[in-house]
């Protein structure tokens, strides 16, 4: 009885010392979208169980028999080393659920209560989650931090078509801006539609401003720097030109750095200084690095808080593309990039003087064609495809449409010549006309001239008539004097005594004084 009642508490002993190792080698189903805390709690019940069966068994053993008490204890110190120690792989036993105490010790993160990955270092299991935040989603892109440029501090912004119409009146109430970057072109042939006119306009209200290109990856740096210097002239520029680099593919890193090397020194030779490298912090870190570290560079690393961290210097930081300028911008919802200088750096260090910075070499327009190296830089330009050849049907189309077209041709051709020919004959005809009423008018004023002369002679003659007329008179009455006195004195005379021509004489003088005489008459006086 008492052997019995010893081997059935030894059993008992033995059955509640095992129960935590058999729990271990049981298959786990822990859902791993649970935060880790959870789990934890759990596992912790389950010590806590175990621990209390583990004295009640000891308990009973002592005061049963000292021996077997003894005995059960070591076997339960035995089974607990066991159940501390990892599962074997072997057994496709999950490691994580076996270290219940550390996983205990170590809390869930209270910042996010999102569910951590418990790694052992010794052990991997491979049937258990690789993380347990795997079905996690991405997190979401961060929203744009709307920035009010009369409380932010910054030096200047940057603008180009997106911005729209600028009220440039507007954005010179803000006193901060000290110096804007106009888009002016980007790739081989793109000119910003609002570039002159943005140029122009920050000028005449008394702005900074210099000009930046945004390289393109599918054309060569030779063509874009031809389309950059045709369209940002020398002598309007106030500020450094800037090479704006954010585009790899299909280019390699060393073709990228090979290539922008070719338009830097093209730049370099043209407006006689080194042009400003704008790109983000990553992309400058990825792709240029060291090839590019003595140049000056503009970083974007939009955190208005932590700085560009590059491991070379910088001149300017653009920390915000989003500048709410809402009364001078009328489209891009107001928004404009948002940069300030660097510590120790000012707009000195980017200003452009075209008398000053004269091109290092004067030629390079012509000779730029000897810069660039098609066998160490990937900058060709991209064949097009060829066109698949036409069928016979479309052969006759292309055909019938050419004929057509050449007829058309003809047909204007001829109308054009017909109206050519009205042109003339109608010039012809006008040209005519006015010769003809020239010579109407040149008639017209010599027959006017003539009648005029005419008229004039006949006044001539006339007075001159008058004239005549007058003295005729005058010398009548001086005869009708003359002849009364000769009168008077042949009265005196014996009228057989008179010549013919003194009674004739007397006749006339007796006629103008109204007398009516005759020849006798005269000869009885």
């Amino acid at each position: 009885m008492f052997k019995t009642s010893f081997l059935y508490i030894i059993l008992i002993t033995l059955s509640l010392s095992l129960h935590p190792l058999m729990a271990a080698g049981a298959p786990q189903h822990t859902d791993i979208n649970k935060p880790t805390r959870e789990r934890v709690s759990k596992n912790n019940k389950k010590d806590d169980n175990k621990n209390a069966a583990k004295d009640a068994t000891a308990k009973k053993d002592d005061d049963k028999k000292k021996a077997a008490a003894a005995k059960g204890t070591t076997d339960n110190n035995k089974n607990k080393n066991a159940a501390t120690k990892p599962a074997d792989n072997k057994n496709n036993v999950p490691a994580k659920a076996v270290d219940t105490k550390n996983a205990a010790a170590k809390p869930a993160d209270k910042k996010d209560d999102k569910p951590v990955d418990k790694k052992d270092d010794n052990v991997k299991d491979p049937n258990a989650p690789v993380n347990d935040t795997a079905k996690k989603a991405a997190p979401a892109t961060p929203k744009k931090i709307p920035m009010d440029p009369n409380v932010v501090q910054f030096d200047g912004i940057d603008v180009s078509k997106h911005q729209g119409y600028i009220n440039w009146a507007e954005l010179k109430k803000n006193p901060k801006i000290k110096f804007v970057y106009i888009k002016a072109t980007e790739g081989a042939d793109y000119i910003d539609p609002r570039y002159q006119e943005n140029i122009r306009n920050a000028k005449k209200h008394g702005f900074k401003v210099g000009s930046y290109h945004f390289l393109s990856t599918k054309s060569s740096a030779v063509k874009q720097f031809q389309n950059f210097i045709k369209t940002a002239k020398r002598e309007e520029q106030d500020l450094l030109p800037v090479i704006d680099v954010e585009k790899l593919k299909p280019w390699s890193s060393q073709q990228l750095r090979d290539s922008l090397k070719v338009f830097a020194d093209l730049l370099e030779d043209y407006y006689g200084c080194k042009p400003l490298i704008y790109t983000s912090e990553k992309f400058f870190t990825s792709n240029l690095g060291r090839a590019f570290a003595n140049y000056p560079l503009f970083i974007a690393k939009y955190n208005n808080s932590s700085a560009p961290n590059i491991n070379y210097p910088w001149i300017i930081w653009q920390f915000s593309d989003c500048g709410i300028f809402k009364a001078a911008v009328k489209e891009n919802r107001g928004e404009v990039d948002l940069s300030r200088f660097a510590k120790g750096h000012s707009i000195n260090d980017i200003l452009y003087e075209p008398s000053k910075h004269k091109p290092k070499n004067p030629s390079v327009i012509e000779s730029v064609e000897h810069k660039e190296k098609p066998t160490t830089v990937n900058m060709t330009e991209q064949k097009p495809k060829e066109a698949p050849k036409p069928t016979k049907q479309q052969q006759e189309e292309a055909k019938k449409k050419a004929e057509k077209e050449k007829k058309k041709q003809e047909h204007d051709k001829k109308v054009a010549e017909q109206e050519r020919q009205k042109k003339l004959e109608k010039e012809k005809k006008e040209r005519e006309k006015a010769e003809t009423q020239k010579k109407a008018e040149a008639r017209k004023k010599a027959q006017e001239a003539e009648a005029k002369r005419q008229a004039e002679e006949k006044a001539q003659r006339k007075e001159a008539a008058r004239q005549v007329r007058q003295q005729q008179e005058q010398q009548k009455k001086n005869a009708s004097k003359q002849g009364t006195k000769k009168a008077t004195s042949l009265m005196q005379t014996s009228p057989s005594k008179l010549t013919q021509s003194q009674r004739n004489d007397s006749i006339r003088a007796a006629q103008q004084k109204g007398r009516k005489t005759n020849k006798s008459s005269a000869d009885n006086d």
